[in-house]
């Protein structure tokens, strides 16, 4: 029989959601309504398009806690939403808004969650710089989730004009050499 720890650790769910901006009130109330009834106990959020004043916009009663990266702009923009008791190590979010980096602990187990939102062009530096934080830092358990913007796939994520081209990119080959 698994201890609480273990059972909790293994029915851990996550969400990711690119929501293309929230800064509307009536789009972030119906967004905020859609994760509460997902359930999930971890969300990525991509393309939140909040300045760092507005971060706080992002809340509701059943969010634990929340960590955010932004752009100077309301472009761009990352989200990590916990609502499993976390004891936080550290953060880093990116001053362009491309990911956020949460690392502590659940239920007493090192835990690590990386959000990215990839630039919409294929930019294997982006892909390298993301894969070099892990292997600086040396994150336990960690869940990298996301907008990548590229395809691994490309039979289910082209479409048929775009099968025929056979383009893979240089950040979807280092996604799928480095798991």
């Amino acid at each position: 029989m698994q201890d609480d720890k273990q059972k909790k650790l293994g029915g851990i769910t996550f969400c990711s959601w690119n929501i293309r901006g929230a800064n509307e009130p009536i789009k972030r109330g119906k967004i905020l309504a859609q994760l509460k009834s997902l359930n999930a106990d971890i969300i990525f959020l991509q393309e939140t398009h909040l300045k760092l004043q507005a971060q706080t916009s992002l809340k509701a009663n059943w969010i634990g806690q929340s960590y955010h990266s932004s752009y100077i702009s309301k472009s761009r923009g990352t989200a990590i939403i916990i609502r499993l008791p976390l004891k936080l190590k550290n953060t880093i979010a990116d001053k362009e808004g491309r990911y956020v980096i949460v690392t502590g602990e659940i239920y007493s187990t090192p835990f690590t969650m990386v959000n990215i939102y990839a630039p919409n062009f294929d930019n294997p530096q982006f892909i390298n710089k993301i894969l070099n934080i892990n292997s600086e830092f040396n994150y336990q358990n960690v869940r990298i989730g996301g907008d990548f913007n590229c395809v691994l796939d490309q039979y289910l994520d082209k479409s048929v004009q775009q099968k025929r081209l056979n383009i893979k990119s240089k950040s979807s080959e280092l996604l799928i050499a480095n798991p």
